[in-house]
């Protein structure tokens, strides 16, 4: 089976951003300034997202992939997510022709890759954010957009801010968005969140500062919060020709390694 890491977002390694626009003079304090209003709206994001029972979420995204030689290039992915919370989870990617997927019920977990018609089940915590857990601390696999769901009233002091800045307002997509940045030891990120009583991301840019070429990762959100949910929006059913393989833990996927000459 292709390597299992194949949802692997790029989300947490990237950073490095110049602000625009007026804020963008004053570089040296503005590294350094913390504003409360822009931690606040952090805080009050992840109190919104964890109050939702259901929802599904459609993304554009566009990674940066440096080459050894310095090239950068651009791929670009569309992901659909449908979550019921405690325990059910879809997700699917879509990259350069293929689809990835992951079904959640409650019970047991399937990954299905469309190109090679492999798929893969094991059994399953019984929460989402159990899951998440288990997926990267066991198969090394870390979801799309898994930071919606882990996002708690600490992760603001825990993620190390060393700057978060109020920027604006704006219009996306005919959604009114408050602008926020904010930086840490590596990474300058950018998030625009739906202003009034519904605090959900509407797009996000994160950028790295480790590395000269400075790749950036970009999301953009379309929100559907009562998306529709039948009994089997969350069962896999393989389509003809799908092949079962066996999902590999990370130490056995080590020690296999390890054999080969």
């Amino acid at each position: 089976m292709p390597s299992q890491p194949w949802l692997h977002t790029t989300l947490a390694l990237f950073c490095a951003l110049t602000l625009f626009g007026p804020r963008a003079a004053a570089a040296d304090e503005a590294q350094a300034e913390i504003e409360p209003r822009a931690v606040q709206a952090l805080e009050h994001m992840g109190s919104y997202l964890r109050s939702l029972r259901q929802f599904g979420i459609e993304t554009q995204s566009s990674t940066d992939q440096v080459l050894e030689d310095g090239q950068t290039l651009e791929f670009r992915h569309r992901t659909e997510l449908l979550a019921q919370r405690p325990d059910k989870l879809r997700v699917s990617v879509e990259n350069q022709g293929a689809q990835r997927s992951l079904y959640y019920d409650g019970k047991s977990f399937t990954l299905f890759e469309s190109r090679s018609g492999y798929f893969t089940r094991a059994p399953a915590p019984a929460s989402i954010e159990q899951l998440l857990d288990q997926l990267s601390e066991r198969y090394g696999i870390e979801l799309p957009l898994a930071d919606l769901f882990r996002w708690n009233a600490d992760t603001t002091r825990q993620v190390g801010l060393t700057s978060a800045l109020v920027i604006g307002s704006e219009t996306l997509d005919g959604q009114r968005c408050a602008h926020y940045a904010f930086r840490q030891a590596e990474i300058d990120w950018q998030l625009w969140l739906r202003e009034g009583d519904q605090p959900l991301p509407c797009r996000l840019v994160i950028s790295r500062r480790d590395i000269a070429e400075r790749p950036r990762h970009s999301v953009d959100f379309k929100w559907r919060l009562a998306a529709p949910i039948t009994a089997r929006s969350f069962r896999f059913d393989p389509p003809a020709g799908a092949r079962a393989v066996p999902l590999q833990q990370l130490d056995q996927a080590a020690a296999n390694q390890e054999q080969q000459p």
